[in-house]
């Protein structure tokens, strides 16, 4: 092999090409190396990787911090909408995984213990799993939305294979309860965050969702967090919003929309309690409904009424025709009119009783309802000076409530005749929150209130309010004078020298207010449904009749079933126990000693005497015992509250024998079966006047009890 020399110094070293080829490699390696070092050093990157980003993203962690979404609440405090820790079930059935189902059907009978569903489906479903070679499964909907007792029922009893997953879920404690108002949130499937889908918790999904928080941290190569290395940003809990609604009225409305449903089977019905001097509205609620918890009818109906529904209303509409001719001093309770027709452009339009009443007087013709009399005023007035009445009284406009969406309803104003049938409420359209602002300014001396639902947004960290409602007076719709005597003639609408209406009359208080039987569009054929009963039915009304406090307006469309009461008693057997029930809780007419009942804390009094429950006399709360004991072994509500008027039920020791049960509401019976574990059976509408069992028979485990409800309200 050829050999090189060279000379260093005075010594001559001899290399072989090839090793002076290898030292020479060596060195660009080296060369190279540096140089490669050097690049990365500068400029920190690798095929347009930035290698910084790269080593951070090897050794930190990210974590987040999920934001509580805000609860929703009544005006007292009471949660209509909360998150809630729930837990999900599933069975392992992969033999080779060391927690598995090692016996299906020693498991399912374990599962079915402690969660609703019979033990030979869910024995089914393990080995449906096995047989498919599957990891796991799941059981449904009663495998989710599990309580944190649930899961330590389940833990507790050891069971091998069950795995429990725990979830946010939003909580809806009253079940139907204001469901199209309040609306629902759920989870989103590809995020796993709540969300809101329906009413408010759509409407305000940004300011109840709340802002998520993080954690970072730096973690070593034996996965050791480093010391002071997490930066945390804190989550940002959604707002609470509290709602004027009450729930004790609320709960008073569903009875009365039950009472009504099972009564007519409508196709809709709707019912909205407001302050008369605010305008706050403190219950809504119409059907069909759903029940949020478990979506049960969910999809029936879309569209919250009060805000959405726009529809013709008949009579009910004249109150603001008749404000608006006394307003424009053309209006003389006692002039004379010929009653049963007016000609309009070659029609004729009659009044309901076709024949009329004969000569009669303005007041007469309002408590006969008369449409000739709401047709002969609007000519008096001036019809382009009606319309304008019409829109003071905020008509063909949205209210600018809280809710999106709000629809406007119609004023059918082109051509004569739809003017005319405007004038008692038929061919122009109104929304439910109209005709209660509309009402408002009636009832207080011309000045009309907006409408409003959410009483205060706050921040649950600072306590900053972000929204306040307030009562707000949208204009003076007519003179002060006016307003009186407008509220003078409605006053004799109900019960008055032509007995018109009788069936509002209560024993305790004086109701006022104007009924209304509207026409329904075929939506097939159109023009009108013209079957025998086909309306839509309402009332809207006030009480006490001179100082009113509140509004009702309820209303009823298309009943299949019992169709002439819908003419014969309107919607007595729903508005009356409301309207009655309604203002007894809130002790109107009664002495200031009868109006300090309040709110009660319910704490946990299992184990005590029960003369030690310290509201166990109070005259506002019906105390139902079951057993002939003196200790308290369990009671219903326990460690939430009560309100006025509501029943707390309560188990002593000693044999179980059955109470009295007269005056419980429908909702109030089928909770007293699920606290004594026997099936409830309703017959009838209204309140408990009858029951299958006699008070002080000794229940068993296998009794069925029935009630009978009467539509007379209890406390009358």
């Amino acid at each position: 092999m050829a050999r090189i020399r060279i000379r260093l110094g005075e010594k001559t070293k001899t290399l072989s090409v090839g090793a002076l080829l290898i030292y020479l490699g060596i060195g660009v390696l080296f060369i190279c190396i540096f140089w490669q070092f050097s690049y990365l050093m500068i400029y920190k990157t690798l095929d347009d990787e930035d290698l910084v980003a790269h080593g951070h993203d090897k050794f930190t962690r990210s974590a987040v911090r999920e934001a509580e979404r805000g609860d929703i609440v009544d005006r007292h405090g009471n949660v209509l909408a909360s998150d809630m820790e729930a837990y999900r079930l599933a069975l392992i059935t992969d033999a080779d995984y060391p927690n598995h189902v090692t016996d299906p059907k020693e498991t399912a009978e374990a599962v079915s213990e402690i969660i609703d569903m019979p033990a030979q489906d869910i024995q089914a479903r393990i080995e449906e799993g096995i047989e498919n070679e599957r990891f796991q499964v799941e059981l449904g909907k009663e495998g989710r939305d599990l309580s944190y007792n649930q899961k330590n029922a389940l833990e507790d009893g050891s069971i091998p294979g069950i795995v429990l997953t725990p979830e946010t879920k939003r909580f809806y404690p009253n079940g139907d309860f204001a469901s199209h108002l309040i609306g629902y949130a759920e989870q989103q499937g590809d995020t796993d965050e709540l969300q809101g889908q329906l009413g408010l918790e759509r409407a305000y999904d940004d300011i109840l969702q709340g802002q998520d928080g993080t954690i970072d941290y730096t973690q070593d190569l034996w996965g050791y967090i480093v010391p002071n290395s997490d930066t945390v940003k804190p989550p940002e809990d959604g707002a609470e919003m509290k709602l004027t609604i009450d729930s004790n009225i609320q709960l008073y409305l569903e009875d009365s929309l039950d009472i009504m449903e099972e009564h007519f089977e409508p196709e809709e019905l709707f019912a909205v309690v407001a302050d008369a001097e605010t305008g706050e509205i403190l219950a809504s609620g119409q059907r069909p409904s759903f029940n949020p918890r478990t979506r049960e009818g969910f999809g029936n109906s879309w569209l919250n009424m009060l805000y959405q529904y726009s529809f013709e209303p008949g009579s009910t509409f004249k109150v603001f025709g008749l404000a608006a001719a006394i307003d424009a001093g053309v209006y003389d309770p006692n002039a004379l009119y010929e009653s049963g027709s007016y000609d309009v452009n070659g029609y004729t339009i009659h009044d309901w009783e076709t024949e009329g009443w004969g000569e009669i007087t303005y007041n007469e013709g309002m408590q006969y309802s008369s449409n000739a009399l709401m047709m002969l005023l609007q000519d008096k007035v001036g019809e382009d000076k009606m319309l304008d009445y019409y829109k003071q009284f905020g008509f063909g406009e949205t209210t600018g409530s809280e809710f999106p969406n709000e629809q406007t309803g119609t004023l059918s104003w082109e051509s004569e005749l739809q003017r005319k049938t405007t004038s008692f409420g038929q061919g122009s359209t109104v929304t439910p929150i109209q005709m209660i602002q509309g009402m408002t300014a009636i009832l207080n001396g011309g000045k009309m209130k907006k409408p409003y639902v959410i009483e205060s947004i706050t921040d649950p960290d600072t306590d900053e309010v972000l929204h306040q409602g307030k009562e707000t007076v949208v204009r003076q719709v007519i003179s002060e004078e006016a307003a009186d005597k407008t509220h003078e003639e409605l006053n004799t609408l109900v019960g008055g020298s032509m007995e018109r209406n009788p069936q509002y009359l209560l024993d305790d208080y004086e109701v006022a207010g104007k009924s209304g039987t509207a026409q329904v569009i075929d939506p097939e054929n159109g023009g009108y449904m013209d079957g025998p009963y086909e309306f839509l039915t309402s009332f809207i009304g006030y009480a006490p009749e001179d100082d009113p406090e509140v509004i009702i307006y309820y209303g009823v469309k298309l009943a299949s079933k019992n169709k002439s009461d819908t003419w014969d008693i309107g919607v007595m057997p729903g508005f009356n126990p409301l309207m009655e029930r309604t203002l007894k809780y809130l002790t109107v007419g009664e002495s200031e000693d009868e109006q300090e009942a309040e709110v009660i804390e319910v704490g946990d009094y299992a184990g005590e005497p029960l003369s030690g429950i310290p509201f166990a006399s109070d005259s506002t709360i019906q105390t139902i015992v079951v057993g002939n004991g003196q200790e308290v072994v369990d009671h219903y509500p326990k460690n939430d509250k009560l309100l006025p008027y509501d029943s707390f039920f309560v188990k002593t020791d000693g044999d179980a024998s059955m109470p009295d049960l007269t005056g419980l509401s429908k909702r109030e019976a089928v909770l007293f079966g699920d606290f004594v574990g026997i099936e409830v059976t309703v017959e009838g509408e209204g309140y408990v006047n009858s029951q299958s069992i006699a008070p002080g028979t000794v229940l068993s485990n296998e009794e069925a009890l029935e009630v009978t409800l009467s539509s007379n309200d209890p406390e009358d």
